[in-house]
């Protein structure tokens, strides 16, 4: 009976049929139905029972805590080592540890130090609600857990029975009833696996295996299609993983290049996903501040706490992704501190990356060391400035001109004549901005073309509405590839007019020497012609008796004589020379001046009184009243009463005040076509240490020739007879020799005249 019952139960589980598969299944269940009853119940009972174990533990425990308090309490150390040796002698419990509040031990038992503690319990001891002590106890379950097995073994041993009873006589009627049908369907299933797909099935018995086999068939197409699609797919897949072997070769060789650029390039590369404090340094940027990779850990602080205080927020908005350009980039230059303590320059360009929503989260940096370029910058803007502030220190109007004729440079000096300020002079014409001096564009391409300097002498012209003369020097000067002209613009005006008054006192000296000499040569015979005439006038006069004896002895009538001389105009050729000779006394006179120095004493003066009284003389004076119209000059008096008392000898300045205004009067009535309004402006203004005087007309005015010669003795533009041309000179000596001052002319034709009379104050 053994014998047949074993050789089925090794043919049923060394099998590999659908009746085995079923009959292990079935007996599986009814074996995980009766186990996992059999567990629900040996569980129950398990922790039932282990409850019971830890709550028992637990109450001997507390009630161990109870009972040490006392001895604890009263130090009673050898007591509470027999309490605890008293408790450990129970199976459960492994250790006992009394311990002090602060953690000092005050016993310890230890059962049996192999077995391993399953739980751990702990109370504190109080002893009139005052903390003593903690009770640590360690149970061990192993003796409850033999049980625990024994008795489980004894429940399989039953389970197990039960089983191989089970497993016989289902095996015999699966044989009967499920074998044939399934060896049919076996067949069918490896014609499915081989990849035969027959047109015919066999027909079975059994209707829920026949529809298997219907299902088998179906099944069939469908697998055959999904082979079909299987095959496609499998072709796409090969294809998909050949371009992701390709992507990652690509992506493997980016990486390689990366490692090598950061390894190779001399700048130091940051890479930091924005919300983490980690960044990446690559060791060059390490280097670049003095430290190996491993003295500096990849933080964000170990980059913003060696930047300079004064760089320190920009460099902050920009690890924050801000201050960042449309297309993600930024470049700044900042200060950080070397290992060595000093600070040194760097040149950072950062790129942010954006993710699929359009957010940056990453952001690459590049860190290039420009110390040696910042202290090359910045002695070139010291030159620069220094080269600056010595051209704009300079008198002189410096301008610079490019080959295409605009401005590259404008001085403080042209600004202040000019006042266009450097800024808006740059890149403008040259001709637009002075095109009084257009014709100089000439010669700078001449110094542009023979690459030499030129210079271009006394040019004339306005400026704000005053004569200038200018010496102008071109200087050709490379500046890398381009090309500029240097305009030094010198403004001789005031030169040239002391140069004038030079030659104009070397003038005069000379004459002074010459006048001097022949004053006194000619007023000897002077005397002798003028007296003579007085004579002869004299000797004709019917009322001195010596006249009339005389005709008397000659039979001569002095009437009839004198009637012959009025007709035949004897009498007036005797007064023209009369006339003549004391034109010419005058001129003596005058030349006098010259020759010696005024003995007029100088006393202080009011200047306004002065001037008031000259112009009266002149509106009293015939000769301007009937010849030039003086009276009909619109005199304006512009009188600053700001200006002091003056030393000076009051008759002299009359004096030089009256011809100012005769010359203006005369030059009113000589001008063609008249003067429809004539106007003097006479004005006073306080200047330096004096006064100064300015007797302006609107009147024809003069050449620049005649007003060079305006003061040279005996220059008159006037018709013979009707000036000495010593006026003007006498003014001059008195102002100059005889006051200190000085005298000059402002003037061009057509366009009026000015005289300036510069008198010092009063001693």
């Amino acid at each position: 009976m053994q014998g047949p019952i074993s050789r089925t139960i090794v043919k049923i589980f060394c099998g590999n049929s659908l009746s085995r598969s079923l009959l292990l299944g079935i007996i599986a269940t009814v074996c995980a139905t009766i186990t996992f009853i059999g567990i629900y119940h040996y569980s129950q009972s398990y922790c039932s029972a282990l409850t019971q174990v830890e709550k028992r533990a637990v109450d001997r425990t507390q009630r161990l805590a109870e009972i040490l308090a006392i001895p604890i309490w009263n130090i009673e150390y050898d007591t509470v080592t027999r309490i605890i040796a008293v408790f450990s002698e129970s199976d459960t419990v492994l250790r006992i540890q009394v311990e002090e509040p602060d953690g000092k031990l005050i016993a310890d038992k230890i059962s049996d130090p192999t077995l391993h503690t399953d739980k751990v319990i702990s109370r504190d001891i109080f002893y009139n609600n005052q903390h003593i002590g903690r009770l640590t106890t360690h149970l061990t379950f192993d003796s409850f857990k033999k049980k625990q097995r024994q008795e489980l073994i004894n429940y399989l041993y039953v389970i197990g029975f039960l089983l191989i009873a089970i497993l016989f006589f289902t095996h015999q009627l699966l044989k009967l009833y499920l074998k044939k049908p399934l060896l049919q369907l076996s067949k069918m299933i490896d014609q499915l696996r081989t990849g035969t797909y027959p047109e015919h099935y066999p027909t079975l018995q059994t209707k829920e295996l026949q529809k298997i086999a219907l299902n088998f068939k179906e099944m069939a197409k469908q697998v055959a299609l999904r082979e079909t699609q299987l095959t496609h797919i499998n072709n796409q897949l090969y294809q998909n993983i050949e371009e992701r072997k390709h992507i990652e070769t690509q992506l493997r060789t980016s990486q390689e290049q990366f490692s090598l650029v950061a390894a190779s390039t001399m700048d130091g590369i940051i890479d930091r996903h924005l919300g983490q404090d980690f960044l990446l340094y690559t060791p060059r940027w390490k280097e670049l501040l003095g430290y190996s990779d491993a003295e500096l850990t990849n933080s964000l602080s170990v980059w913003l706490e060696r930047i300079h205080p004064d760089d320190r927020a920009k460099i902050e908005k920009i690890s924050r992704a801000e201050q960042y350009d449309e297309d993600g980039r930024t470049e700044s230059e900042y200060r950080m501190k070397h290992k060595d303590g000093k600070y040194r320059w760097f040149l950072g360009r950062s790129q942010l990356l954006y993710d699929q929503e359009g957010e940056a989260y990453r952001f690459i940096s590049t860190h290039s060391e420009i110390t040696p370029k910042k202290i090359a910058e910045q002695r070139l803007i010291s030159t620069k400035e220094m080269l600056q502030n010595i051209i704009n220190c300079m008198p002189s109007l410096i301008v610079g001109v490019t080959e295409d004729m605009t401005v590259s440079l404008w001085n403080d000096t042209i600004e202040e004549s000019t006042d266009i300020v450097p800024e808006a002079a740059e890149g403008k014409r040259f001709r637009e901005l002075l095109p009084e001096l257009a014709f100089v564009e000439r010669h700078i391409r001449t110094s542009f073309d023979d690459n030499t300097p030129v210079t271009v002498p006394k040019v004339t012209s306005m400026r704000k509405e005053a004569q200038v003369t200018y010496d102008i020097v071109i200087f050709p000067v490379t500046i890398g590839t381009k090309r500029v002209a240097v305009l030094r613009i010198d403004d001789i005006s005031d030169r040239l007019r002391m140069e004038e008054r030079i030659i104009q006192t070397e003038k005069m000296a000379s004459i002074s020497g010459l006048a001097a000499g022949m004053a006194h040569e000619i007023n000897n015979p002077l005397g002798g012609i003028l007296q003579g005439v007085q004579n002869i006038q004299r000797r004709f006069s019917p009322e001195l008796p010596p006249n009339v004896r005389a005709a008397d002895q000659l039979n001569l009538s002095l009437e009839k004589m004198n009637t012959y001389m009025e007709q035949r105009e004897i009498f007036s050729l005797l007064d023209g020379v009369t006339e003549c000779g004391r034109r010419a006394a005058s001129i003596i006179a005058n030349m006098l001046e010259f020759s010696r120095s005024s003995n007029i004493k100088r006393i202080p003066c009011d200047i306004h009184s002065i001037i008031n009284k000259s112009i009266e003389l002149a509106a009293n004076d015939y000769e301007l009243k009937t010849q030039h119209y003086f009276n009909r000059i619109t005199i304006v008096r512009e009188f600053d009463s700001t200006v002091s008392e003056i030393s000076c000898a009051p008759q002299e300045i009359e004096q030089v005040i009256l011809n100012l205004l005769k010359n203006a009067a005369q030059a009113f009535s000589a001008a063609e076509p008249p003067v429809a309004n004539p106007i003097l402006i006479i004005t006073t203004q306080p200047s330096a240490a004096g006064v100064m005087i300015t007797i302006a007309d609107n009147g024809p005015g003069m050449s620049e020739e005649v007003r060079k010669r305006i003061f040279e003795p005996f220059y008159t533009t006037k018709p013979v007879g009707d000036g000495t041309g010593l006026g003007l000179s006498v003014s001059y000596f008195i102002i100059t020799n005889n006051h200190s001052g000085t005298i000059s002319v402002t003037a061009a034709e057509n366009k009026g005249s000015a005289f300036n009379v510069y008198l010092p104050k009063a001693m």
